[in-house]
């Protein structure tokens, strides 16, 4: 990783902890998932514009950064954001002249905007961007949602819907690519907002129960903003990773056990078997040693045996969510349309989906338990039986009768 790459990273760690931690819980709209999302749309916008990898550098930590105030102050917070990042990069031994680029563009994004340079215009526009993307109106109910948890009022419809048709009409993008990539989608979503606030202002008045039940719903997605979905998926892609190596490392003790004690027993029958008639003393130790290793092989494969189940299901297993489409053996023996259907349903249902990961978890961990168990006992039995079988020999030997 370059050395530019590596402060973004860093920062980017940085700015995760501060916002997932130090946020009040207002801020339902400027947080982790916001910032990730301008600093998605500032690459994105930097590229397009061509930007070289010094300013790409100084765009996406002003990204990062740009609404770090927050944690203090909402009024005034691109002067916090730029103590904030000047404090961080300083730490890191960043140059003065380039922690002073990153903080000129997050002043830039201060509303009006009014960017001084390309990198400011490509972190202005990245702020922005969502004012012409089809999440607009998403984004301006948790937006809405925000400010009055923060100040404490109501907005009515017709009031947010004014100063949402006010700020649209005032703020403008900056770079080439913005103005071709997003300004259709800004016009259509400024038409939207025009034609809801001539509805709301012919009708007489508001249904009351209708406005509770879309701010239940606004709640509600409020809460989804705030999981933190990488971090689940973090956790999703490491465990069955983790225990998918230690099934194999299982696999690879079963295997190092059976072929040891194939040999011991090819060595024994090879060698001691014929002359059992002769020595009649070694029978005992011999059957032993054979009874030991053929007991290791069997517990030692009973761990590896593999288990496959019927491998189809029904359409009222998806629709009772009975069945856990992300382990093969639920669906090796199904038809193609019907697996896809399947797991179409299970991506649509967020509960469902996670609920299958869930049980994938749990079922590997399951067979995990197993294998170890059955090698341990393998291991047990090797360990403890050769002892015993090599004293056994140690005696029929000393208790031999002498040679005539």
């Amino acid at each position: 990783m370059s050395a530019e790459n590596e402060v973004v990273r860093r920062a980017s760690e940085y700015v995760s902890a501060l916002l997932s931690t130090k946020l009040p819980p207002w801020a339902v709209y400027h947080n982790y998932t916001h910032t990730e999302e301008v600093v998605d749309s500032c690459r994105e916008i930097a590229e397009a514009s061509k930007l070289g990898k010094s300013d790409l550098e100084i765009a996406l930590l002003a990204a990062w950064f740009h609404d770090t105030g927050y944690i203090e102050t909402a009024d005034g917070h691109e002067e916090r954001s730029v103590a904030i990042a000047t404090q961080f990069l300083q730490g890191l031994g960043y140059s003065q002249s380039r922690i002073e680029q990153v903080g000129n563009c997050i002043l830039a994004t201060k509303i009006p905007q009014r960017p001084k340079s390309r990198i400011e215009a490509v972190v202005c526009d990245a702020d922005i961007s969502h004012i012409g993307r089809k999440g607009f109106f998403r984004k301006s109910e948790l937006m809405k949602l925000e400010w009055e948890k923060r100040l404490g009022k109501q907005y009515s419809t017709q009031e947010w819907l004014n100063i949402n048709i006010e700020f649209l009409s005032r703020e403008q993008f900056h770079t080439e690519y913005a103005k071709e990539e997003f300004q259709k989608r800004r016009a259509k979503n400024m038409a939207k907002l025009q034609a809801r606030l001539h509805d709301t202002v012919s009708r007489d008045h508001q249904d009351t129960d209708k406005r509770s039940l879309r701010k239940e719903k606004l709640a509600v997605k409020a809460l989804k903003e705030q999981i933190p979905e990488r971090g689940i998926e973090t956790m999703f892609r490491t465990i069955p990773k983790n225990h998918l190596d230690l099934s194999s490392m299982a696999d690879q003790k079963a295997n190092l056990m059976i072929s040891t004690n194939s040999i011991i027993i090819s060595i024994v029958v090879g060698l001691l078997v014929s002359k059992l008639d002769t020595n009649p003393h070694l029978v005992i130790p011999t059957l032993l040693l054979i009874a030991v290793c053929l007991v290791a092989i069997i517990f030692a494969i009973l761990a590896t045996r593999p288990k496959v189940t019927s491998g189809t299901f029904t359409k009222e297993d998806i629709e009772q969510k009975k069945v856990n489409l992300l382990f093969f053996g639920n669906f090796h023996k199904a038809r193609l349309e019907d697996f896809e259907w399947g797991m179409k349903e299970m991506m649509r249902d967020r509960e469902y989906l996670y609920g299958s990961m869930i049980k994938d978890l749990y079922f590997l961990g399951k067979v995990l338990g197993k294998k170890y168990t059955f090698l341990r006992i393998s291991y047990t039995v090797f360990m403890y039986g050769i002892v015993v079988a090599v004293m056994a020999f140690v005696v029929a030997f000393l208790l031999a009768p002498p040679a005539v």
